[in-house]
Protein backbone atom coordinates (compact mmCIF):
# COMPACT_ATOMS: atom_id res chain seq x y z
CA UNK A 1 0.00 0.00 0.00
CA UNK A 2 0.84 3.40 -0.72
CA UNK A 3 -0.04 6.06 1.47
CA UNK A 4 0.10 9.73 0.03
CA UNK A 5 -0.31 11.74 3.46
CA UNK A 6 -1.16 15.78 2.50
CA UNK A 7 -0.21 17.11 -0.46
CA UNK A 8 -1.97 20.35 -0.44
CA UNK A 9 -1.73 23.91 -1.50
CA UNK A 10 -1.61 26.05 1.84
CA UNK A 11 1.36 23.80 2.95
CA UNK A 12 3.22 22.93 -0.37
CA UNK A 13 4.49 26.26 -1.43
CA UNK A 14 6.28 26.38 2.09
CA UNK A 15 8.15 23.07 2.12
CA UNK A 16 11.84 22.54 0.88
CA UNK A 17 11.93 21.31 -2.13
CA UNK A 18 8.25 20.64 -3.14
CA UNK A 19 8.89 20.53 -6.91
CA UNK A 20 11.36 17.82 -6.39
CA UNK A 21 9.29 16.06 -4.03
CA UNK A 22 5.89 16.55 -5.60
CA UNK A 23 8.00 14.63 -9.32
CA UNK A 24 9.20 11.80 -7.20
CA UNK A 25 5.43 11.14 -5.87
CA UNK A 26 4.26 11.21 -8.84
CA UNK A 27 6.55 8.79 -10.46
CA UNK A 28 5.88 6.39 -7.23
CA UNK A 29 2.21 7.21 -7.88
CA UNK A 30 1.98 6.53 -11.50
CA UNK A 31 3.95 2.77 -10.66
CA UNK A 32 1.52 2.09 -7.81
CA UNK A 33 -1.17 2.45 -10.11
CA UNK A 34 0.48 0.71 -12.86
CA UNK A 35 1.11 -2.57 -10.23
CA UNK A 36 -2.20 -2.68 -8.77
CA UNK A 37 -1.21 -1.73 -5.57
CA UNK A 38 -3.75 0.02 -2.77
CA UNK A 39 -3.18 4.18 -2.51
CA UNK A 40 -5.11 6.03 0.03
CA UNK A 41 -4.92 9.53 -0.55
CA UNK A 42 -4.94 12.18 2.81
CA UNK A 43 -5.75 15.55 2.95
CA UNK A 44 -5.67 17.24 6.53
CA UNK A 45 -9.21 19.63 6.75
CA UNK A 46 -7.11 22.60 7.52
CA UNK A 47 -4.90 22.78 4.82
CA UNK A 48 -6.83 23.24 1.77
CA UNK A 49 -7.25 21.08 -1.07
CA UNK A 50 -4.67 18.55 -2.40
CA UNK A 51 -2.64 19.66 -5.34
CA UNK A 52 -3.96 18.97 -8.75
CA UNK A 53 -1.03 17.12 -9.90
CA UNK A 54 -1.33 14.45 -7.01
CA UNK A 55 -5.14 14.24 -6.86
CA UNK A 56 -5.76 13.51 -10.38
CA UNK A 57 -4.74 10.03 -9.67
CA UNK A 58 -7.62 9.21 -6.96
CA UNK A 59 -11.32 9.37 -7.28
CA UNK A 60 -11.34 10.38 -3.19
CA UNK A 61 -8.76 11.84 -0.63
CA UNK A 62 -9.76 11.22 3.14
CA UNK A 63 -9.85 13.88 5.23
CA UNK A 64 -8.71 14.10 8.68
CA UNK A 65 -8.17 16.16 11.13
CA UNK A 66 -5.58 13.77 13.22
CA UNK A 67 -1.95 14.13 12.27
CA UNK A 68 -1.50 10.25 12.23
CA UNK A 69 -3.74 8.79 9.47
CA UNK A 70 -4.77 5.76 11.63
CA UNK A 71 -6.26 7.90 14.19
CA UNK A 72 -9.04 9.13 11.58
CA UNK A 73 -11.63 6.78 11.69
CA UNK A 74 -12.39 6.84 7.58
CA UNK A 75 -8.75 6.07 7.17
CA UNK A 76 -8.15 3.48 9.84
CA UNK A 77 -11.87 1.74 8.19
CA UNK A 78 -10.37 2.01 4.64
CA UNK A 79 -6.64 0.65 6.04
CA UNK A 80 -7.65 -2.44 7.64
CA UNK A 81 -9.87 -3.04 4.62
CA UNK A 82 -6.78 -3.63 2.24
CA UNK A 83 -5.05 -4.88 5.95
CA UNK A 84 -1.58 -4.19 4.09
CA UNK A 85 1.74 -6.22 5.27
CA UNK A 86 3.90 -4.09 3.37
CA UNK A 87 3.16 0.22 3.40
CA UNK A 88 5.28 3.17 2.05
CA UNK A 89 4.84 6.71 3.04
CA UNK A 90 5.53 9.89 0.89
CA UNK A 91 4.18 13.36 2.01
CA UNK A 92 4.14 16.40 3.83
CA UNK A 93 5.21 17.52 6.86
CA UNK A 94 7.82 14.67 7.77
CA UNK A 95 8.38 15.48 11.52
CA UNK A 96 4.52 15.61 12.08
CA UNK A 97 2.03 13.97 9.75
CA UNK A 98 4.52 11.64 8.25
CA UNK A 99 6.48 10.55 11.25
CA UNK A 100 3.06 9.92 13.30
CA UNK A 101 1.59 7.56 10.87
CA UNK A 102 5.34 6.29 10.45
CA UNK A 103 4.83 5.59 13.95
CA UNK A 104 1.23 3.86 14.32
CA UNK A 105 1.81 1.58 11.68
CA UNK A 106 4.68 0.00 13.05
CA UNK A 107 2.26 -0.67 16.25
CA UNK A 108 0.09 -2.14 13.77
CA UNK A 109 2.55 -4.50 12.64
CA UNK A 110 3.37 -3.35 9.56
CA UNK A 111 6.62 -2.81 7.23
CA UNK A 112 6.82 0.69 7.06
CA UNK A 113 9.07 2.71 3.99
CA UNK A 114 9.64 5.88 4.15
CA UNK A 115 10.36 7.20 0.45
CA UNK A 116 12.92 10.04 1.64
CA UNK A 117 13.05 11.78 -1.98
CA UNK A 118 9.01 12.14 -1.43
CA UNK A 119 8.83 14.08 1.97
CA UNK A 120 9.53 17.55 2.86
CA UNK A 121 9.11 19.71 5.62
CA UNK A 122 9.15 23.74 6.12
CA UNK A 123 12.55 23.42 7.39
CA UNK A 124 15.16 20.66 6.18
CA UNK A 125 16.59 20.48 9.99
CA UNK A 126 12.86 19.38 11.10
CA UNK A 127 13.01 16.49 8.26
CA UNK A 128 16.24 15.18 9.41
CA UNK A 129 15.13 14.81 12.69
CA UNK A 130 12.14 13.09 11.98
CA UNK A 131 14.01 10.69 9.38
CA UNK A 132 16.56 9.98 12.34
CA UNK A 133 13.33 9.27 14.85
CA UNK A 134 11.73 7.01 11.66
CA UNK A 135 15.50 4.92 11.47
CA UNK A 136 14.99 5.06 14.89
CA UNK A 137 11.57 3.15 15.51
CA UNK A 138 12.81 0.39 12.72
CA UNK A 139 11.29 2.64 9.40
CA UNK A 140 12.93 1.35 6.58
CA UNK A 141 13.93 4.34 4.48
CA UNK A 142 14.34 4.28 0.77
CA UNK A 143 14.01 6.27 -2.19
CA UNK A 144 11.14 6.44 -4.96
CA UNK A 145 13.14 4.39 -7.44
CA UNK A 146 14.69 1.61 -4.65
CA UNK A 147 11.36 0.94 -3.24
CA UNK A 148 9.63 0.75 -7.23
CA UNK A 149 12.07 -1.82 -8.08
CA UNK A 150 12.35 -3.11 -4.39
CA UNK A 151 8.23 -4.32 -4.89
CA UNK A 152 8.93 -5.27 -8.40
CA UNK A 153 11.78 -7.54 -7.52
CA UNK A 154 12.60 -8.52 -11.21
CA UNK A 155 12.92 -7.11 -14.73
CA UNK A 156 10.83 -10.31 -15.66
CA UNK A 157 8.07 -8.34 -14.07
CA UNK A 158 4.93 -8.19 -16.40
CA UNK A 159 4.63 -4.50 -16.06
CA UNK A 160 8.50 -3.91 -16.30
CA UNK A 161 8.73 -2.07 -19.56
CA UNK A 162 5.71 0.07 -18.31
CA UNK A 163 7.55 0.94 -15.13
CA UNK A 164 10.29 1.78 -17.09
CA UNK A 165 9.24 4.38 -18.84
CA UNK A 166 7.52 6.30 -15.69
CA UNK A 167 11.42 5.64 -14.49
CA UNK A 168 12.28 7.72 -17.60
CA UNK A 169 10.22 9.87 -17.68
CA UNK A 170 10.98 11.30 -14.24
CA UNK A 171 14.48 11.09 -14.04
Amino acid sequence: MLIVIDFQERLARHIVGIEKIVKNSIKLIKTFKILGYPILITEHVKLGDTLSEIKVFSDRTIKKSSFSCLRCDDFYREFKRVNPRRVVLIGIEAHICVLQTALDLIREGCEVYVALDCIGSRREFEREVAVMRMIQEGVKVCTSESVIYEFMETSEHEKFKDVLEIVKEYA
